[in-house]
């Protein structure tokens, strides 16, 4: 299961923080899946990691046409599973206001949902990984 999910699941993290580290870190191990992290200001760590790709998203690229680069970067793949997990209060705002446009494309997750049903703590065997 672990290795299918990681053919398919395409987890896109919206904002820079610990919170968005941490969860590429966890989807990682987890899963072994590569996130992309969209961020205005990415810091130096968040370029470092190993299991994440960082979009930097101009200052002008906001509302309407974060909106419109979102859709077409999943609609370029359409046999994926895509993960949409809004890490400011920025960005669930605009998940919220937008979601009709982006639920073809992406299945919207809220961190705190990470955190407690869908990546329960890993296994000794999971942690080597």
């Amino acid at each position: 299961m672990k290795e299918q999910l990681g053919r398919v699941m395409v987890p896109v993290l919206l904002g820079d923080g610990a919170q968005a580290k941490g969860i590429a870190r966890r989807l990682y191990r987890r899963f072994g899946v590569i996130s992309h992290i969209y961020c205005a200001h990415p810091s130096l760590f968040t370029y470092l990691l190993s299991c994440a790709r960082v979009v930097r998203t101009p200052d002008y690229l906001q509302g309407e046409l974060l909106l419109e680069d979102l859709c077409t970067f999943a609609r370029e793949y359409p046999d994926l599973l895509f993960c949409l997990i809004p890490c400011t209060d920025a960005y669930k705002a605009f998940c919220m206001a937008h979601a009709e446009r982006l639920e073809p494309y992406y299945v919207i997750l809220q961190p705190e949902q990470l955190a407690r049903d869908a990546l329960p703590y890993l296994s000794k065997e999971e942690m080597a990984v």
